[in-house]
């Protein structure tokens, strides 16, 4: 096979999708910004951005997908690297936009750790508008162009997600990150806000025809993230799909931020699905050894629990609140449930 076909700048037509998928079994990702096709490592899990082989030339991208996909039939793609300009970074932007006859202004769904969930997000998405389950929507996948550095992925989501510095957990993190404790930066999410409703809203604006009907979807840190932004900016979202709330980080500063929001605001106009799995406190095996005293400690599903309660005894006239602990789920498993659920929920406001 000719190392051409490997090249991130050369394009690979449909005849070459099946023939590669058929002789080597393999999905592929693609990233339109560089107009070329790339081959996926089968052995890496899904979303992980790694690049294997001694000449780097097969390389797993940012969306993980079947050839159908890759060829533009019926899911259009674009994936844009955005120069951020409030948090001086660069992030991966993927943009998945239906294909319809209509000058309506459609929804935007942004979802965020796009580089782990995105292709989940962009097969139930469409799924559910298959199925008229919810209305057309312009998907919005926020991560960022790491060419296969996980360990630098968890140092920019720790500094995008955390709210403040949580001195028990920032050394596990760090460590997790390959890196010294001094070197992981924390605290970034109000600025990391600040670049999701001006910048990029106003960038996917220009780009798409978009209404101000937003959705906003995060799991773990990035449950933490959206659970600060529901409590402080609660405006830069209609819709909130929470996950897995990763709010033991600088315990209980969630609680104080909606005892906070409580004490001066009697409502709050928002439309919210937050859920935990059932399963969350299973320590399996092969959980990497920096994440095994957080994750004992971190009570997830218990935490989500008493935030439920405590939202739902404010009885806020115009909040539209679901809180769902889904059976069976783990931390690591709940992700696909929490999409298909949250957008079911948060569009048609399920229970």
């Amino acid at each position: 096979m000719e190392s051409s076909l490997f090249d991130s700048d050369s394009v690979i037509d449909e005849e070459q999708v099946d023939s590669l998928s058929r002789t080597l079994g393999m999905q592929f990702s693609m990233d339109l910004s560089e107009g070329g096709i790339t081959l996926a490592n089968p052995e890496v899990p899904r979303g992980w951005l790694q690049s294997i082989d001694d000449e780097d030339r097969l390389q797993f991208n940012y969306y993980n997908a079947f050839k159908d996909f890759l060829t533009g039939e019926g899911r259009p793609i674009k994936v844009i690297k955005e120069n951020e300009k409030i948090v001086d970074d660069i992030f991966q932007i993927t943009v998945m936009k239906p294909e319809i006859d209509s000058e309506e202004q459609l929804p935007v769904v942004y979802l965020t750790d796009a580089n782990t969930s995105l292709g989940s997000g962009c097969d139930i998405v469409n799924m559910l508008m298959l199925g008229g389950e919810i209305p057309p929507v312009i998907l919005v996948g926020v991560g960022y162009p790491l060419a296969g550095n996980f360990n630098e992925f968890i140092r920019l989501r720790t500094r995008d997600f955390s709210p403040t510095l949580d001195e028990w957990q920032t050394p596990n993190q760090a460590e997790l990150a390959g890196i010294e404790s001094k070197d992981m930066l924390c605290g970034g999410a109000p600025k990391f806000l600040e670049f999701l409703t001006d910048e990029l809203r106003e960038f996917i604006g220009s780009k798409f025809n978009v209404s101000e009907d937003s959705t906003y979807i995060g799991d773990s840190m990035g449950g933490l993230f959206g659970t600060y932004t529901l409590f402080n900016r609660p405006e830069s979202f209609k819709r909130y799909i929470i996950g897995s709330p990763w709010i033991c980080w600088d315990y209980p500063l969630c609680f104080d931020y909606e005892k906070e929001y409580a004490k001066n605001n009697n409502d709050l106009d928002a439309i919210v699905y937050m859920a935990a799995g059932g399963d969350e406190h299973i320590l399996y095996p092969n959980l990497p050894e920096p994440l095994v005293p957080v994750f004992e400690k971190a009570n997830t599903a218990q935490h989500a629990r008493d935030m439920f309660k405590l939202i739902e005894d404010r009885n806020y006239p115009n909040l539209n609140f679901t809180g769902k602990i889904i059976d069976d789920e783990t931390h690591f498993t709940i992700i696909s449930g929490l999409i298909a659920k949250g957008l079911r929920t948060v569009f048609n406001q399920l229970s």
